[in-house]
């Protein structure tokens, strides 16, 4: 979570959920001054949600400046991440306030919890990683650095997200058992609306009810 002592947050991304990610942050923090960071000087322009539009490059970090990362594609994020480490800055956990969040789950640096989620007891969120809207994490779940889980997904208990997976919208993951999770391996890509009752392997594309791989991309 955002310190009172932060006086810059950079936020890496300009687009939708750029915007969305400006929001909560202004919501947390209103007095604290947002950047928004692209690396392609043809993004740069007006003010966007009350905050300036600069490139990686002339980042200035000082020793209150800090980040988090607002796109959606899990590499780029990884090279965001390890310029602005590179540049000095620290990374910056959000909560949205109207999240709910039990005391034994754990939210790793630089992660969103955007509204309307529910992240329930001992769940483990990695760093970098986005929940996005009114999704849901069951009991035992563990989601990966830099995993996404998109607006309206829903986990069930015992079930690990491996690093970079993500889930689509509207997407179900039906629940594990105690030492015998479902596994999503890491990369891999579960279909808006897709039901997954099994594992997934790394690096594999699932869709349908129940998922199944997929060969291409007529099939998303």
């Amino acid at each position: 979570m955002m310190g009172a002592e932060l006086s810059t947050l950079y936020i890496f991304g300009a687009g939708g959920h750029g915007r969305e990610v400006a929001w909560l942050a202004r919501t947390l923090h209103p007095a604290t001054r947002l950047v928004h960071l692209v690396d392609d000087e043809r993004f740069l322009g007006g003010p966007v949600n009350g905050a300036t539009i600069e490139l990686v490059s002339h980042v200035a970090p000082g020793a209150q400046a800090g980040f988090v990362t607002a796109v959606g594609n899990a590499e780029l994020r990884r090279l965001a991440v390890a310029k602005l480490l590179a540049a000095g800055l620290r990374p910056v956990a959000l909560v949205h306030p109207r999240s709910e969040v039990t005391p034994t789950a754990t939210i790793g640096a630089g992660t969103v919890v955007c509204a309307g989620t529910v992240v329930s007891d001992r769940v483990e969120v990695g760093s970098h990683a986005i929940v996005n809207v009114g999704s849901t994490l069951s009991h035992d779940v563990r989601i990966g650095d830099y995993a996404t889980v998109s607006p309206g997904a829903h986990i069930a208990g015992n079930v690990d997200i491996g690093e970079g997976a993500f889930i689509g919208i509207g997407a179900s993951i039906t629940d594990g058992r105690a030492g015998a999770p479902v596994t999503i391996g890491a990369g891999a890509v579960v279909a808006a609306g897709a039901v997954v009752i099994g594992d997934v392997e790394a690096g594999a594309v699932v869709g349908g009810v129940p998922a199944r791989r997929l060969h291409g991309e007529d099939e998303l």
